[in-house]
């Protein structure tokens, strides 16, 4: 006798518990939001549907009998739901990877430049080229709001980069030994040219003072619309909140001893132009003919010298709290 094609009350249990699995799999991996309810519905149809045409076919090769096909529908399913486990696994496990591997880079980054101060130009590009191919595959393996958490990071990073970049070239014209080098400052150009890079070193100095003091709120605004029960929001935020709160005020302290360090070499400079042809350098030492601009120049340069001691200080430091 021929019977309908219909599933038992056996199949329709064992799909509910497939399906509870597969939600709970993506709410795991990809958190709760629409995106993933949607991609959970998708998967549990894609799952079930195959299943079910199989059990249709043996339905009519055993000749539409009653139940027929339904044990198949059962073994299918299980084939499929270790198959999705087995995926699952797999998309964790790259999901992973890019959070482990910026670790590591930050890791690396620390030991290299404590080890070696004078590549941390080299080590910065390394750990930045390192960085952004990391956020790079965290969001090409998220969705929906994950995704764009990861998106906002990309855009902070970027920003966050090009700040340090901009810093470091300017420090780094500074640190020329041309800067302060006596023997060369003996015309207005010289003067003019030193003048105008130490000014760009302060100015980049405070420009970094600037983005620390507001990046956090600077990503509370960017991920505004984002939900914040997201399970990678929450991370992100609490991560960034939390190395702010040690890494901020260590910061603040060593970005402002640049800043004094490089106003005090500028005051110098602009000294000895407004005393020019009235000092002279002899046995590393600055003599100025009129006594009140030595003294001047010397209460100059000791408040230098402490904020250079400042930035010695806790460049080590600031390096190994990263």
């Amino acid at each position: 006798m021929k019977h309908p094609f219909k599933l038992s009350k056996s199949n329709i249990i064992y799909a509910s518990i497939v399906a509870v699995i597969v939600i709970f799999l993506n709410i795991r991996i990809y958190g709760f939001d629409a995106y993933s309810f949607g991609l959970s519905l998708g998967s549990i149809f894609g799952i079930i549907l195959i299943p079910t045409l199989l059990a249709l076919l043996f339905w009519f090769i055993l000749g539409k009998k009653e139940k027929g096909g339904t044990t198949t529908f059962n073994i299918v399913l299980t084939l499929m739901l270790l198959g999705s486990i087995s995926e699952f696994g797999q998309i964790a496990k790259d999901r992973q990877k890019p959070i482990d591997d910026l670790k590591k880079a930050v890791s690396e980054y620390k030991e290299s430049t404590l080890t070696n101060p004078d590549s941390t130009d080299s080590n910065y590009s390394e750990l930045s080229t390192n960085v952004k191919g990391s956020i790079d595959e965290l969001i090409k393996t998220s969705v929906g709001e994950e995704r764009k958490v990861w998106l906002v990071l990309k855009e902070f990073f970027k920003k966050s980069d090009s700040t340090n970049i901009e810093w470091n070239k300017a420090y780094n014209a500074f640190a020329d030994p041309r800067i302060l080098d006596f023997n060369v400052l003996n015309n207005s150009k010289e003067f003019e040219f030193q003048i105008k890079t130490t000014q760009e070193y302060i100015n980049q100095s405070k420009h970094f003072k600037s983005f620390v003091e507001n990046r956090v709120d600077y990503l509370k605004d960017k991920t505004k619309k984002i939900d914040k029960n997201n399970k990678a929001y929450k991370g992100f935020v609490r991560g960034l909140t939390n190395k702010d709160s040690i890494q901020k005020p260590i910061f603040i302290k060593y970005i402002n001893g640049h800043i004094g360090y490089g106003q005090g070499i500028k005051e110098i400079i602009e000294l000895l132009e407004k005393e020019k042809g009235k000092w002279g350098y002899e046995n590393e030492t600055l003599v100025f003919e009129n006594s009140d601009s030595q003294i001047i120049y010397e209460k100059i340069l000791n408040d230098a010298i402490s904020n250079e001691e400042i930035v010695n200080e806790l460049s080590d430091k600031l390096v190994d709290i990263m």
